[in-house]
């Protein structure tokens, strides 16, 4: 029997720790659960079956994105949707897109089904994070068709599974990925509640941040080949150190990004592997990974161009083999000003300490930008951190985002077709 009733501050603070059973990792190393994983699967299942509990409807798509509904009075005006993801990185946090989502239920059971103009909807998104793939938001790339079918099937885990077997194996039918792409009239409008993941609110001392834009990742898999050779008896000037070229390449990179950084355009090197590996061999293969990121498309195209450049002027000099893979190359997506408008008067009245900023990180609402609306609600995170076990956003904050996002959602769910 449903029971209607309102989900609590106390009960959705108690889902995200929940939430954090759901894990490959033990609890103080923090949440480690992959896009289609078993403990993905679980934690969806149970966020489903919570949602019954409280008269709204569940419905999964072929690929496992899951949408929980409050109908509203006029069904045949597009939804209003929020939403976020329930996949962590390696011995991430558990806040991160977990916010989202938890925040997005709790909206949604203020109110009473048909209380609203419109109806409400909650998309739990699949894989938004790239650790398992190294391609991110694909539940959402996939809603907007945004599918890049030939650089998926290349995309391997560490198993060596694709993204197209993992959808298999978790219950799914990745034959029907394509079909999962949603009408354009599907819904009105798009907001997304998130943690920062950075530190611009707590050095402002705001509250709240209303982002404008969000940064798009432009990434590359480099493979440099050298010679292995043993360490003590190859002299320096008869050696292909693969390493030492790597890291000429990822220091180019950087000064690079560093040109750039007046336009918020930043790079990274963060995975980087060693062939084969020992102390006392030179290192014969190294495969990197490079992100670059910002707001100005034109700016992250001229760090793009650097690590290009530096590639073929080593080839030349070192007579050494380098590969590069594009694996992706988004474009930053401006959101709605209305929207942002609506959330910014909603603070203004509340008397809510708010910052106009950027998203230097990439989320779902950027690929939601371009079937509806979109926006983004931001609560401050702990000295920044993210990807990380010591993510933390205080039960305050958490609470002022959950309030504002539902404030956010029935403003909109009430507006008539001419508004």
């Amino acid at each position: 029997m449903n029971i209607i009733k309102k989900l609590s501050f106390s009960d959705l603070l108690a889902i995200i720790e929940k939430l954090t059973t759901y894990s490959d990792s033990i609890a103080h190393d923090g949440m480690t659960r992959f896009a289609y994983s078993q403990n993905d699967e679980l934690a969806h299942q149970y966020i489903i079956k919570l949602a019954k509990q409280y008269a709204l409807t569940c419905q999964q798509d072929d690929v496992g994105n899951v949408f929980i509904t409050l109908l509203g009075k006029n069904q045949t005006l597009p939804a209003i949707a929020t939403g976020s993801h329930l996949d962590t990185v390696p011995n991430g946090g558990k806040y991160d897109g977990i916010l989202g989502v938890v925040a997005g239920l709790y909206a949604l059971t203020q109110f009473k089904p048909q209380q609203l103009t419109r109806s409400l909807t909650l998309i739990i998104f699949r894989c938004e994070e790239s650790s398992r793939f190294g391609i991110s938001c694909i539940g959402s790339k996939i809603l907007t068709g945004s599918i890049d079918q030939i650089k998926w099937l290349k995309a391997k885990d560490h198993q060596g599974k694709t993204i197209y077997q993992a959808i298999d194996e978790a219950g799914y039918q990745s034959a029907k990925l394509s079909q999962a792409e949603l009408s354009d009239d599907a819904y009105g409008t798009f907001v997304e509640l998130h943690i920062e993941q950075g530190k611009c609110l707590e050095a402002a001392n705001r509250q709240i941040g209303i982002v404008s834009a969000i940064a798009a990742p432009t990434r590359f898999q480099v493979d440099v080949y050298g010679q292995a050779d043993h360490s003590g008896a190859t002299p320096m000037g008869q050696r292909q150190d693969a390493l030492v070229t790597a890291a000429l390449i990822i220091t180019a990179v950087n000064t690079a990004a560093n040109n750039e950084a007046y336009l918020g355009t930043v790079a990274t090197i963060g995975k980087l592997n060693v062939y084969p590996n020992a102390m006392n061999v030179i290192p014969g293969h190294v495969r990197f990974y490079v992100d670059i990121r910002g707001i100005d498309l034109t700016s992250i195209n001229r760090v793009a161009q650097g690590l290009t450049t530096i590639i073929e002027s080593i080839k030349i000099t070192q007579n050494i083999d380098i590969k590069v893979d594009n694996l992706s190359q988004e474009h930053p997506v401006k959101l709605n000003q209305t929207i942002c408008q609506i959330i910014s008067e909603i603070c203004q009245n509340e008397q809510i300490k708010y910052l106009d900023m950027l998203s230097g990180a990439g989320h779902d609402a950027m690929y939601m930008a371009k079937k509806c609306p979109s926006a983004m609600i931001f609560i401050p995170s702990k000295a920044g951190i993210s990807h990380h076990k010591d993510e933390y956003s205080s039960q305050e904050d958490i609470t002022l985002g959950a309030t504002l996002l539902t404030k956010t959602l029935e403003k909109l769910a009430n507006q008539d077709e001419n508004n």
